[in-house]
């Protein structure tokens, strides 16, 4: 019984905090919606760009798995670019946007954030965030199929946004420039026995000059200081159910921050 009310009165709280979470509010008009249920017919993998970073999902994943994943991320997201916006807060933001994730039903089980260096005068930035998010899944000890499949589908989001000219990388780096262009993240999202799981990798940068390109070229890292986030998510579904209304509702004016990357 108290241990019951210990979880009652927890994820109470943390319904409480998405309500009271502030992100900005901006007025937009845009067809597709964050309350869309999905495709009805299952792809092997799929994309989205979902604020400053790119999610891969497995064939498998139910519409919901999908939905819930991308509305947590993108609402952890406004809601740390809301508290620390300064470069500077790299650190700051990813605990920020860690905290709102779990109180949004994703419960990290790892976590890791430390200084990146790297060698050499330059980095591809779309390669770093991969090869972070590999070390992320590969330290999850998950079945080997399902090691395999998260990078698959990751990599496919990637290298499915890399194409020149298409509708998801012009907002990608729409919500780059938005927030000054401050990080990166990629992830990739499957479910294992019925249970839905997020691994995610970012990067984190404090640019010592004005440059708006990141993504797909090569970055002088000696006017850059790097930062790497790890973390592994695995889904509350009791405590989703109870704070995803609360999440659509706030999002309602940043539903164009989300695009399907067509893989």
């Amino acid at each position: 019984m108290h241990n019951q009310a210990v979880r009652e009165s927890y994820i109470a709280s943390c319904v409480k905090a998405i309500e009271e979470c502030e992100i900005d509010d901006r007025l937009v008009i845009r067809p597709r919606t964050l309350m869309a249920v999905g495709d009805d017919v299952e792809a092997p993998s799929k994309g989205s760009v979902v604020g400053e970073g790119s999610l891969g999902f497995a064939g498998g994943i139910s519409a919901q798995n999908r939905s819930d994943a991308e509305n947590a991320f993108l609402f952890a997201t406004l809601a740390a670019n809301k508290q620390y916006p300064a470069e500077e807060q790299g650190k700051e933001w990813y605990l920020r946007f860690r905290e709102v994730m779990t109180q949004a039903g994703w419960t990290p089980v790892t976590k890791y954030y430390s200084d990146l260096d790297v060698a050499g005068t330059s980095v591809r930035m779309d390669k770093l965030v991969l090869e972070i998010l590999g070390s992320v899944i590969a330290g999850a000890a998950l079945p080997g199929p399902a090691t395999a499949l998260m990078l698959k589908v990751a990599g496919d989001a990637i290298a499915a946004l890399q194409k020149r000219d298409t509708a998801a990388l012009t907002v990608y780096e729409r919500n780059l420039l938005q927030h000054g262009v401050g990080g990166i993240s990629a992830g990739a999202c499957v479910e294992v026995n019925g249970e839905a799981i997020m691994a995610l990798g970012a990067v984190r940068f404090q640019r010592k000059n004005t440059s708006t390109k990141v993504l797909f070229v090569d970055v002088d890292v000696r006017n850059v200081n790097l930062y790497r986030g790890e973390t592994v998510f695995v889904k509350n579904t009791l405590k989703a159910d109870l704070v995803r209304e609360n999440i659509k509702n706030k999002l309602i004016a940043h539903s164009d921050k989300i695009v399907d990357i067509e893989i």
